[in-house]
């Protein structure tokens, strides 16, 4: 059996300030294991190919969250241990958060993702933008020149260059999640507080609309990242009713 989960992180940092409610074990067959209470018997065939006793490697650990965060399934738990393993130094393996994902897209409830890979047209073929130039145009309400703008691929109105993505400084990463929560919350949730719309937004960025790089650097840097930096209702709101006038 290989320990994981919350106890796991207790095991190697008894600093860490979150109870575990109950104790989960990777185990090559499930249905050998008698029940028990506060007891999870877990089946999880890449995991126990690396590792099938002891206590599980905290780097792996920290992968094998960071691949749930695309499910939104205990994902606040997850996101505090995500935090804690990053500031304790530990790094995730890419490959590795990848195999994950492919394991459970084969296992979990399916994930409507957005596909940028096409027309403008017929990306905002939706029931939250009244044309496909409206969100567009509430971007510029936030940036003259909207941060997407500088990571859009060559020739392409929506699809995005992860090679753009790299060569941006830190701030400017921060400013592109911050901003395509701006226009995406000021669209969902115009009857609440801004800032619990950001924070909602976000989480469903995260899951649903970021492609996977910007995704994982929302997660790294969620602590930064989870209120916003400005009252972007407020910005918005002012600049329709200027243009009214």
């Amino acid at each position: 059996m290989l320990l994981i989960g919350s106890n796991a992180i207790k095991h190697f940092y008894p600093d860490f300030s979150r109870t575990p409610h109950d104790t989960d074990y990777i185990v090559e067959d499930s249905s050998k294991h008698q029940k028990e209470k506060g007891v999870e018997f877990l089946e999880n065939p890449i995991l126990f190919k690396m590792q099938s006793e002891g206590v599980i490697n905290m780097d792996t650990l920290l992968s094998l969250k960071i691949s749930h965060m695309f499910w939104d399934n205990m994902w606040e738990k997850h996101l505090f241990d995500i935090q804690f393993l990053l500031k304790k130094g530990h790094k995730y393996d890419l490959n590795l958060v990848n195999e994950f994902r492919a394991h459970w897209n084969k296992v979990l409830p399916k994930v409507r993702r957005s596909m940028l890979a096409q027309s403008k047209e017929d990306f905002f073929n939706n029931a939250v933008n009244e044309d496909s130039n409206e969100h567009d145009f509430l971007h510029t309400l936030i940036n003259e020149i909207p941060m997407y703008t500088l990571l859009l691929k060559e020739g392409s109105e929506v699809e995005l260059d992860e090679n753009n993505w790299h060569g941006m400084s830190f701030e400017q990463k921060c400013e592109v999640v911050r901003e395509e929560t701006y226009v995406m919350a000021w669209e969902r949730y115009k009857d609440i507080d801004y800032r619990v719309a950001f924070k909602r937004q976000l989480k469903d960025n995260i899951i649903k609309h970021f492609p996977q790089y910007i995704a994982l650097f929302a997660i790294e840097n969620y602590i930064k990242l989870e209120r916003p930096a400005i009252n972007y209702k407020n910005v918005i709101n002012s600049k329709l009713e200027y243009d009214k006038v």
